[in-house]
């Protein structure tokens, strides 16, 4: 039975949970190759990402483009923060979409029941920043496209298909 991503905003910063029917390893891979990234992370009836330049290295610049269903492009980028493979991802976060402030994103991974209970944190909002509302919309989607596409890979494939999750400023 799949449990439906869990998301909430506590304070400033937006926390989530879910159990992913796959390995550590294999959802770690997920979040840390480009080309698993673009299959998976987007729905052409919200926004599809591409061209993800990111390398599981601390220190490292990592960026994707956006493209939303209204045609419109933006961009998020950062830096990677922290890295312990099948454990723990943890990046800078900024989005072009509005006049956001660098925040960060954090990815625990704890295998448990055959599979992998996944934590996001996403701190370092202000109080006035309307980004915290957008994003809380938006990791819901991300978690459940995330889901989706670990489900489906069987041991030995490389690139999940994913059917995706709408807004029309940003994801």
């Amino acid at each position: 039975m799949t449990e439906a991503p869990r998301v909430e905003v506590a304070g400033l910063a937006i926390t989530g949970e879910l159990w992913l029917a796959a390995p550590p390893a294999r959802v770690f891979r997920a979040l840390t190759t480009p080309e698993l990234l673009e299959a998976w992370w987007g729905d052409a009836e919200v926004y599809t990402t591409h061209d993800w330049q990111l390398r599981a290295e601390v220190g490292t610049s990592w960026r994707c483009e956006v493209r939303l269903r209204n045609g419109r492009r933006h961009h998020i980028d950062g830096r990677v923060l922290e890295v312990v493979p099948e454990r723990r991802l943890r990046l800078s976060w900024r989005p072009s979409w509005d006049a956001s402030p660098l925040t960060e994103v954090r990815f625990e991974l704890e295998a448990q029941r055959g599979g992998t209970l996944l934590a996001l944190h996403h701190g370092g909002f202000r109080p006035d920043f309307t980004g915290l509302e957008t994003h809380r919309v938006g990791w819901p989607w991300v978690l459940a496209w995330l889901q989706a596409s670990v489900a489906r890979v069987q041991p030995g494939s490389s690139v999940p298909g994913c059917t995706r999750a709408t807004t029309e400023d940003g994801p």
